[in-house]
Order: C-alpha cells, then sequence, then structure tokens
C-alpha cells in the first residue's frame, strides 16, 4: 500500500512540475515570437488583406443631355429574346430616364418593327434567344434612321434547375452572337478577374473610362461579373484595370474592354454594375448617365430605302481608336 501510494505521489510532483515549467516558458516564446515585428508570420492571411473594405457607394445618376436633345421621348427594353433581368437590375437606370421625362416600355412580341416606331432607343440586357434575321434586320433599319441601341451581356455562368427529375446543371449564356456581330461587335464568354484592382473579390474588376467617346467624366468603375467585349471599328469606352485575367487561361493579363461603341451601337460586358446596390459604387453612376445620355439623344428620323441600306450606320463620322482588340497584354 505505502509503495502504491509513493508512486503516486510521485506522479503528481513530476505532473505539477511539467505545468510550472510550460506556464513560465509561454510568455518567453511569445516574447521571441514577436520581438522586433508587428507583422503576422503570414501576411498574406492578414484578414486586411483578405477582406479589404469594399468601395463606398455614393452619388446618383445626373445625366446631362445635349442640348438638341427633346426632352421627351421613348426607351423601349426588350423582354421578347428571354431576356434576364429583373427590376432591381435595371430600376436605376429606369429611374434616370423618367427623370429626363422619357417614357419606357418594354417589347414582350410581335412585330419588332412597329414597336420601334417613335422609339429613341432599344435596351437589350442578356438576351437568351438569338436574334432571328427578321429581327435583325429591323434593328439595323432603327439605327441607321438614328435610332440608338445598347447592348449588355454577360459571360457565361452556370445555373442549377431543378425539376421532377431532379437537379441539372446548365450553362446560360448571353444570345448577344448574331445582333451584335452585324455591328462588328462580340462578348467573350469567360468572366474577368483581377486580385490587385478590384472591390472586395478577384470577381469585381475595376476598370477605367478611355477618355473616348465622351464617357471620360468617370475616375473608376466596379464591374461585377464582367466579360471583354471587341469591335471592329468602333471606339473601346472602358477597359479594365492592368493584371486583369481571363478565366481559363494560363497567366495572360491585360487590359480588357468592357465597353465599346459603333456609331449608333454600344456594347457592355457586364450589367450587374447597374443594380441598384451596385449603380453608384466607385464612379459607376457616371458612367450610366453616359448611358442614359447615350440614349435619349437618338433621333430616329423614320424609315427610307436610302438610309435603311446605311447598314445600321449613322451620319456621324467613324469612330477611330488606337487599339479595339479584346486584350492588350504588357500595357
Amino acid at each position: 500500500m505505502w509503495r502504491e501510494l509513493g508512486k503516486r505521489v510521485a506522479v503528481l510532483v513530476i505532473t505539477i512540475v511539467v505545468v510550472v515549467a510550460v506556464a513560465a516558458a509561454g510568455p518567453m516564446l511569445l516574447q521571441a515570437g514577436d520581438e522586433g515585428s508587428d507583422a503576422p508570420a503570414n501576411p498574406e492571411y492578414d484578414p486586411a488583406t483578405v477582406a479589404p473594405d469594399p468601395i463606398e457607394a455614393t452619388g446618383e445618376i445626373e445625366a446631362d443631355p445635349a442640348a438638341d436633345a427633346d426632352g421627351s421621348g421613348t426607351v423601349l427594353i426588350d423582354r421578347g429574346h428571354s431576356n434576364r433581368f429583373t427590376r432591381t437590375d435595371i430600376e436605376p437606370i429606369v429611374d434616370a430616364l423618367v427623370q429626363q421625362g422619357y417614357d419606357v416600355e418594354f417589347y414582350n412580341s410581335g412585330n419588332l418593327s412597329s414597336n420601334l416606331e417613335d422609339v429613341d432607343a432599344f435596351l437589350v440586357i442578356d438576351p437568351g434567344e438569338e436574334y432571328l434575321t427578321g429581327d435583325i434586320e429591323e434593328v439595323r433599319k432603327f439605327t441607321g434612321n438614328g435610332g440608338r441601341l445598347v447592348m449588355i451581356g454577360e459571360p457565361d455562368r452556370t445555373a442549377i434547375s431543378t425539376g421532377l427529375l431532379g437537379a441539372s446543371i446548365t450553362t446560360q449564356e448571353s444570345q448577344l452572337t448574331t445582333l451584335a456581330s452585324r455591328y462588328g461587335m462580340s462578348i467573350d464568354t469567360q468572366y474577368l478577374y483581377n486580385q490587385e484592382h478590384a472591390d472586395g473579390t478577384f470577381k469585381h474588376v475595376l476598370a477605367r473610362p478611355t477618355g473616348a467617346g465622351g464617357a471620360g467624366d468617370a475616375d473608376r468603375l466596379a464591374m461585377y461579373t464582367a466579360a471583354a467585349v471587341t469591335t471592329d471599328d468602333g471606339t473601346v469606352l472602358v477597359r479594365s484595370a492592368p493584371n486583369t485575367h481571363k478565366s481559363g487561361t494560363d497567366g495572360q493579363s491585360g487590359e480588357y474592354p468592357v465597353a465599346v461603341r459603333s456609331n449608333n451601337a454600344l456594347l457592355v460586358g457586364d450589367k450587374t454594375f447597374m443594380r441598384s446596390d451596385r449603380y453608384n459604387v466607385a464612379d459607376n453612376e457616371e458612367f450610366l448617365a453616359y448611358l442614359v445620355e447615350f440614349m435619349i439623344e437618338g433621333d430616329q428620323k423614320g424609315s427610307s430605302a436610302e438610309t435603311a441600306s446605311n447598314s445600321g450606320s449613322d451620319s456621324e463620322p467613324g469612330p477611330t481608336s488606337p487599339s479595339t482588340s479584346a486584350a492588350t497584354p504588357g500595357e
């Protein structure tokens, strides 16, 4: 019995000695690790860099159209090609148009030509169906007669839908190829990302106006699901910040066009930047004001054989741009 008691006392003494030693060494270890530097051992995990503060959202859309704008008219928004947008997506730009005295109407179905009569601009947002030849020709006549066309697309997205047979995964694409290509424009399928110049996360890339085409009032824009766009002979209005990458590529980076214009047609590679909760982040409201001005300055003059054969061009001189390619690596 005395032998067993002695063993228990010995174990207790050893345990106490170990605990006291660890407690005494703890502050020394902490001091050694902190000595001479306040920086964390792994700066890439610093919360200040992992979760940067979002860009401030302030301001309103204040359009300043040209003096010869009528001050009243109609903008037609396309819903007839399975367009994917919500009231939240368009509310800021609709409010800005209404404040300028313009009516906003929707095209759902039927004869597109008759719907485009007496309309100043046609706004197309993320269509889910390609445009048929007849509709494309009507839109071409419309812009050839002085009407304005704004096309807004998105990169490919993955969507999950459920039904009686279970869940399925599909790819959503902005079906703008047939329409945009008739104006020498196209939109990429891959999303852009930037790990240096972004609003909180790498997919929310920053961009800046080029100063061409009258869209130079903003210092920087925030695009949230942006795709690169191209134009054959038009003007690059907005480019992404340096070191922007395309998803699915092997490291190539550049400054990619995200908004381009060719005469009476304009293409933007992101729709989410104009949402109710993002329209005034950075200087987004400045670029939206430009889009509003572009639309309400349209002046459709009525159909004629001469203007219809003008292939969608207007009377203004063709814009020039030193670079209209999809990417400019190394800039």
